[in-house]
């Protein structure tokens, strides 16, 4: 087999014809995902929308970076969800559309996973601390487990 030098390049640890990644880079892009209502969703539930905020580093542990999992709750609770950015990226507010008692079901469902990943992380970085101090050998400023009032 013979080899043109200039009909392939190296991408990492792979070998590509050189002319599929200039295809791939002249097509267009795809267009926007649209979502639509299920046809299980009733129409007259958008109208009153239970909406809430968390921290943005909250609803990425909650529903993935790329929001992946928003879908799959959708369809296991039977309600539409939104979640948008606000206040520069800091915050997120959750729009849940259904009926009201599902709606309190679910954000009560996602305050708790919230708190959970909120109890996670404090325990994480006490654990980083702890691992940290100990590495040190100890040698930080000591306190008296009891001290003497």
């Amino acid at each position: 087999m013979v080899d043109d030098a200039g009909a392939a390049e190296v991408l990492g640890d792979e070998w590509r014809p050189a002319w599929s990644l200039d295809r791939l880079l002249r097509a267009p892009l795809p267009p926007p995902r649209i979502r639509t209502r299920p046809w299980w969703f009733p129409v007259q539930e958008l109208r009153d929308p239970l909406v809430f905020y968390l921290e943005a580093w909250l609803a990425d542990a909650i529903f993935g970076p790329d929001r992946a999992i928003i879908p799959e709750i959708e369809w296991m609770s039977q309600v539409l969800l939104t979640v948008d950015v606000v206040n520069s990226g800091d915050l997120v507010e959750i729009s849940i559309f259904g009926w009201p008692r599902v709606q309190n079901r679910v954000k009560s469902v996602l305050l708790s996973l919230a708190s959970w990943h909120r109890k996670h992380r404090a325990r994480a970085e006490k654990m980083k601390q702890l691992e940290e101090f100990l590495k040190t050998g100890g040698t930080g400023p000591q306190t008296p487990e009891h001290p003497v009032a």
